[in-house]
């Protein structure tokens, strides 16, 4: 069994979906293997949890559909809700995309691989899956608006996981028409923190949902570019998009 087969397997399985004999295959594998068998040992738990919380004298299908609903919720409340994703394929590489119930949670660009974008959603989520066709809405409109499409993005965004300034920057920045610019300094000034610009900056660096909440719109003093989450060639990028030329320095 490749990694792949166990990852499939394993998203099957914390689903509620029978694997039958592929679960001692799985077993055989994350024995081998250091990243599965984490991700296997915390499956086991989960499935643990529910097992417990389903046990009746009669256990039926709707008793283990109603446990695994409640300890969802109770995870979901405590801040670890499950994640979907998905991925794009973009001018600036494959972008991943994860989602929870309430909405985006995450947009990720240079990642290398599906799986390691899953075992880093791992370490946030304790259940993760692989859900093209429920992020379909959100990879649609990303794609639209690298083809020139779209200017407004209107996916559901989920937040829970930032801090209350950060939070409020990234609303403020929603605010940021397609095409347009603002510098760290006037963000700040807009926020009632006109000496804030570094905390600012630390803000943009901290947005889980880039492009969609477009903090590329975002320069240093001067016109520079500043920084940027996915690099600054993928910040040009964007930029290029919304009509902006930003060419590469010249070496020296």
């Amino acid at each position: 069994m490749t990694c792949d087969e166990f990852a499939d397997h394993l998203d099957d399985l914390l689903a509620g979906d029978g694997v039958g004999r592929a679960v001692t295959a799985m077993g055989r594998h994350a024995d081998s293997c250091s990243v599965c068998r984490d991700e296997w040992q915390r499956g086991e738990l989960i499935r643990r949890a529910l097992s417990g919380a389903a046990a009746t004298d009669e256990p039926g299908a709707a008793d283990v559909c109603g446990a695994r609903e409640r300890l969802r919720t109770a995870l979901d409340q405590a801040g670890h809700p499950p994640i979907r994703f998905g991925a794009v394929t973009t001018p600036v590489g494959s972008v991943f995309i994860g989602r929870t119930e309430q909405g985006v949670c995450d947009v990720t660009f240079g990642q290398s691989s599906e799986r390691e974008y899953r075992t880093t959603l791992l370490q946030r989520a304790p259940e993760v899956w692989r859900d093209e066709v429920g992020l379909a809405p959100v990879a649609e409109q990303i794609a639209a608006y690298f083809a020139g499409t779209l200017t407004r993005f209107t996916v559901p965004l989920d937040l829970r996981r930032v801090t209350p300034f950060t939070a409020r920057v990234l609303r403020e920045i929603r605010k940021i028409g397609f095409g347009r610019l603002t510098s760290y300094g006037a963000l700040a000034a807009r926020l009632g923190s006109p000496g804030a610009s570094r905390a600012v900056g630390g803000a943009l660096g901290r947005n889980p949902v880039p492009i969609i909440v477009p903090c590329h719109r975002v320069l240093a003093q001067g016109g520079r570019l500043g920084g940027f989450t996915g690099g600054l060639a993928t910040k040009r990028i964007l930029l290029a998009v919304e009509g902006h030329q930003f060419p590469e320095p010249t070496p020296t």
